[in-house]
């Protein structure tokens, strides 16, 4: 039954490939949709892994927690270093991490910060140390392949986030490590001591006393978190924000986007079903008399069922196979070009893709079902009495 359901498609291959496009398509949209979702929902916790708070200048907190943990976004300004000293303090925070921003080099951000800041992603060194004096860079893995850097390599920042800023000539950077790939942001940064960015920047500021740009801070308990940033923001100067909190805000200005695509595939799916039972119903008006023959043959109702429902499984796994490989060339052009050292989790992939298998095979049997109703009643004796 399956061999003659496959020389039946291959009388009528346009409709068959109509059919198969229509259910790839949706197929290859829910199933990206969903996954990305999750995706970006895990890399962004994952970025913000071990921070609880930014503190930041006054301002956007969205805008803090993209440029401190994301490095996405310019910064509200600087803020005094003996603020985050007296921050370190206080009994309800764990560890502080200041960090000061400000200068690139290549489009890849220079990062003034604490030995301390490496163990805030788990980043291990690949090649050269992290022990670091002024003016000492280490390198993130992507930084340091794209920037075609190695160890004892000098270059030179640029005043501001993007190419073509003042350069600090008179103050270059040595490489002397390259860390190894860790899947977070800091792949894509060049760590050097703070007293470098300070160093970079004679002249640069106003204020006579030290200045850090954000302070990454990791809190003791789920209580410091319910009462530390209110204190915060309304005592001080300084603006406090969650990135898990900004995170999912973030995110969900976008939901609307992601439930247009998803019924956009669902349209797509449902385009398919009917497609597919177009061609199993006009395949059905031309094989009326080869069905007869089968009956009168002895071929049970049951068996030609299975070839009704065998023709529409073949566009469902034809579909299922394209659908695949075109989520995983997604999957591997955002995980190499658009989003470098993004973790795709190829397990949910599969478990989506197992669930949308088994919903397209349940859409395939009930595109079948006219068919099916139709074939069941076929009067054996006049179909061959007109042929």
């Amino acid at each position: 039954m399956l061999g003659l359901a496959r020389k039946y498609i291959a009388e009528s291959p346009w409709q068959f490939f109509l059919a198969v496009a229509l259910c790839s398509l949706g197929l290859a949209s829910v199933v990206s949709v969903i996954w990305l979702q999750e995706t970006l929902e895990a890399h962004a916790a994952r970025q913000a892994s071990g921070i609880d708070l930014v503190i930041g200048a006054k301002g956007s907190g969205l805008q803090n927690t993209l440029a401190a943990v994301y490095h996405a976004d310019v910064p509200n300004g600087n803020i005094p270093l003996a603020a985050v000293e007296v921050l370190e303090k206080n009994p309800q925070i764990s560890k502080v991490n200041p960090i000061s921003l400000g200068d690139s080099v290549g489009g890849a951000r220079i990062v003034g910060a604490r030995p301390t800041f490496f163990a805030l992603y788990d980043a291990k060194i690949a090649r050269g140390t992290i022990e670091m004096q002024p003016m000492d860079a280490v390198l993130g893995a992507t930084a340091a392949r794209r920037l075609k850097l190695s160890l004892g390599d000098r270059f030179v920042g640029n005043h501001g986030m993007a190419e073509g800023g003042e350069a600090h000539d008179s103050h270059p950077y040595s490489v002397v490590g390259i860390l190894a790939p860790t899947g977070r942001v800091i792949d894509e940064l060049v760590v050097t001591p703070l007293e470098s960015v300070w160093i970079a920047h004679e002249g640069h500021s106003a204020s006579t006393e030290p200045e850090v740009t954000f302070a990454l801070i990791a809190l003791r308990s789920p209580v410091a978190m319910a009462t530390l940033p209110r204190q915060i923001n309304s005592q001080t100067n300084l603006q406090a924000s969650a990135p898990a909190i900004e995170s999912a805000r973030l995110l969900a200005n976008f939901g609307w986007v992601a439930l247009i695509v998803k019924a956009f595939a669902a349209a797509l799916i449902v385009s398919a079903m009917l497609a597919t039972f177009a061609a199993i119903s006009q395949a059905l008006e031309r094989r009326e008399t080869d069905l007869a023959v089968l009956r009168a043959m002895g071929v049970s109702r049951r068996r030609v069922a299975q070839l009704l429902v065998g023709e529409a499984l073949y566009i469902v796994l034809a579909a299922l196979v394209v659908a695949c490989v075109m989520v995983s060339a997604g999957a591997l052009w955002l995980k190499t070009a658009a989003l470098p050292g993004l973790y795709v989790d190829g397990s949910f992939g599969v478990i989506v893709i197992a669930a949308c298998a088994i919903a397209a095979c349940g859409l395939a049997l009930v595109a079948s079902l006219p068919a099916l109703w139709r074939a069941y009643r076929i009067d054996v004796a006049a179909q061959l009495s007109r042929s």
